[in-house]
């Protein structure tokens, strides 16, 4: 991304990500793509807690061993009470699901806490947790993609993918399911993004193809 393509970016940005100075507008679906578990954990535990700092609802679906223990132990040592925020429910730590219908359920149940209870809703999640409960790429990704045919959703989406975890394929999917894409705390406008109309169509076309 040149210059004046940051610029752009910035001066159409919102809701500050808590990170590297970087911004994003209300509704943004942001897939960010790793190697370095260190990178992974700074981001996810700075997008939380910035958000919880500013009132907003953090839904979080995470792997319930040490993704889960990374992100508890950086929000803590950022000054975070972890047992306030779950206890006062405006954190989910959620495991997932493999049914793709129950994640709908989920986002839309989130969503009816919008503006009323909360002003925004930050929906996170390091993709490894669908490893081993996601059937095959075509569901996660029929989820991906649903993201980004609804209309104005008060929310901010960050989806993290380790490089090395996930085959080519799925990474490639990923690309095409997230308009902006963040490496090494770069946003993109990611020049691989589909229309959602057209990836699904071409996904119902589709043998199902594992995840890793």
């Amino acid at each position: 991304m040149n210059h004046q393509t940051e610029q752009s970016q910035s001066e159409k940005a919102r809701v500050p990500l808590g990170f590297g100075n970087l911004h994003a507008s209300v509704g943004d679906h942001i897939g960010h793509f790793y190697q370095d578990s260190e990178e992974e954990k700074n981001v996810l535990s700075s997008f939380i807690r910035a958000g919880l700092e500013n009132g907003e609802r953090c839904v979080c679906i995470i792997s319930p061993d040490q993704t889960r223990e990374k992100l508890q132990d950086g929000l803590s040592a950022s000054g975070i009470d972890m047992e306030e925020v779950i206890s006062s429910d405006q954190l989910l730590l959620s495991e997932g699901t493999g049914d793709s219908q129950e994640l709908r359920a989920l986002l839309k149940e989130e969503f009816e806490k919008i503006p009323d209870q909360y002003p925004l809703l930050r929906w996170a999640g390091n993709m490894s947790w669908a490893l081993k409960k996601v059937p095959t790429t075509e569901k996660l990704m029929e989820f991906e993609a649903y993201c980004n045919v609804i209309a104005k959703p008060p929310a901010i989406f960050l989806c993290q993918y380790e490089l090395p975890v996930f085959c080519g394929t799925v990474v490639m999917d990923a690309m095409k399911t997230h308009p902006l894409c963040m490496v090494s705390n770069v946003i993109h406008q990611n020049q691989y993004y589909e229309q959602p109309e057209t990836y699904l169509e071409n996904l119902r076309r589709r043998e199902p193809t594992a995840l890793a």
